[in-house]
């Protein structure tokens, strides 16, 4: 498995998550909407996500769909999409110092300049 798919980083915050999902019932049947610990949220640190942003949790507890693309390698180019187009983009402070130093702040992989956690709206 490779960064970013699914089970691939199984932590005990994402083991956690799963475990307190499975507390709440399902609320919504969906496992994120009304869950303490959106399943979604715990899917997504599964892929390597360290933080998942509030807005995306509190969006999914709401029962909007978030999408968390994973696309590039880099963890930061991986960013949640939003329902309206926005983007909030994940960050991860090593990987953030060294594109930043080695790579003048530009994914060297994809080209993304939005690499400190930004939120971009369409």
């Amino acid at each position: 498995m490779s960064p970013g798919e699914r089970y691939s980083e199984l932590s005990e915050i994402s083991a956690f998550g799963f475990l307190a999902n499975a507390l709440d019932r399902n609320k919504g049947k969906d496992g994120d909407t009304d869950a303490s610990f959106p399943r979604s949220d715990a899917e997504d640190m599964s892929r390597g996500a360290r933080l998942i942003p509030y807005e995306v949790t509190l969006a999914r507890r709401g029962g909007k769909k978030i999408q968390f693309v994973t696309n590039c390698q880099s963890r930061c180019c991986w960013y949640w999409q939003m329902p309206d187009g926005t983007r909030i983009y994940h960050f991860e402070l090593t990987t953030h110092e060294r594109i930043l130093k080695e790579h003048d702040g530009t994914c060297p992989d994809c080209g993304n300049t939005h690499i400190s956690g930004e939120t971009v709206k369409p």
